[in-house]
């Protein structure tokens, strides 16, 4: 005999809507507020490369993520949240004015409309799922949301990024100097593997010194005349004034043959300004469209690799919404209610 399906319900005692339009008014304020502060502050950091408006802009984007998340929980109209969350993304193209007359701005324009795209994808993921839960699970919500929202903030960062860089020439010569020579010391202990001691910060002078001591002991044994003399042991036997004109005869003659391949160089510049003006230079021969295929390029590399390490920091987001959201709770500004429902299902019995 098959009995009548179970049913759950839970007693409603206040209707799910929307009650406070000044609550909804300042969500939406502080969404959008947060949203142009946090473009402005990382547009400014790409402009001057002062790690004071990348942390702006990191505190602006944690509470800019928090509001949204919170807005899939507390807003039930959605054509409410869509008008939040279209002004949120579209409002912080103010800043860019200056650019609307010029034929690459289309580009960021896509770029906010695809900001836009996640945003509502992310909230209406995490709206999808909270009403069809029968108990809210705040982090269950959280999991799908975050993610969207990071990856829509993280494609707005590269195309300004893009644009400021590569569409518009506003290169910052600080920015791009610290990344080469940031990306030059990590590469550094591969070179080390090789040629001990050796470092961009040298001198070039220095550094041709330290390449040839470091051959020297890897390599002592020279052939001269078809005889092989070992360099090492025969400078060992010199007075230390000779071992050093000895050394700096052989680090100059280095040197020499480099500079028959790269021209002449100057001996007391870093390694590291040398190798950046080279850099330089190769960059201003490209023609606009090499120039344009290496930028996306770049700009993809380093949304691939910020998004990797984003991965780690949604757990931060989430808590600290969770957070928020638990306090605005205790404040009173948010109730939890309870509606009726009945849900159906089939069992064998």
């Amino acid at each position: 005999m098959i009995n009548q399906a179970p049913e759950i319900v839970s007693q409603s005692k206040i209707e799910e809507t929307d009650y406070s339009t000044l609550k909804i008014l300042l969500l939406g304020v502080i969404g959008v507020a947060t949203g142009i502060f946090t473009v402005y502050e990382f547009d400014q950091f790409l402009l001057t490369f002062q790690t004071a408006f990348l942390w702006f802009s990191l505190f602006g984007m944690l509470a800019f993520l928090t509001i949204n998340i919170l807005l899939v929980f507390f807003v039930k109209h959605m054509l409410i949240t869509w008008g939040i969350v279209f002004v949120e993304a579209f409002a912080p193209i103010i800043f860019f004015v200056s650019h609307f007359s010029g034929q690459n701005f289309g580009v960021l324009l896509i770029g906010f409309a695809v900001f836009f795209i996640f945003l509502m994808l992310g909230i209406g993921a995490g709206v999808s799922r909270f009403r069809n839960s029968l108990k809210m699970k705040f982090f269950d919500v959280t999991k799908i949301v975050t993610p969207k929202l990071v990856t829509g903030l993280l494609i707005l960062a590269g195309i300004l990024f893009y644009s400021e860089y590569f569409l518009w020439g506003s290169v910052n010569e600080t920015m791009m100097k610290g990344i080469f020579e940031g990306s030059l010391k990590s590469s550094e202990p591969i070179v080390h593997l090789w040629y001990s001691d050796v470092s961009t910060d040298q001198t070039v002078k220095e550094f041709f010194s330290t390449l040839t001591t470091s051959q020297l002991k890897k390599n002592p044994q020279v052939t001269v005349n078809g005889v092989p003399v070992n360099v090492r042991d025969g400078l060992k036997e010199l007075p230390l004034e000779m071992q050093i004109k000895v050394m700096n005869t052989l680090s100059a003659e280095l040197q020499k043959k480099v500079e028959e391949k790269t021209g002449p160089l100057d001996s007391n510049a870093k390694v590291s300004d040398v190798l950046y003006g080279y850099l330089k230079d190769w960059l201003d021969k490209l023609s606009p469209n090499l120039r344009m295929i290496l930028g996306i390029i770049m700009t993809a590399l380093l949304f691939l690799s910020i998004k990797g390490i984003a991965y780690f920091l949604y757990w931060i987001i989430n808590v600290f919404a969770f957070l928020v959201f638990k306090l605005l709770v205790v404040a009173n500004f948010a109730v939890t209610g309870y509606e009726a429902r009945t849900r159906e299902f089939v069992i064998l019995p």
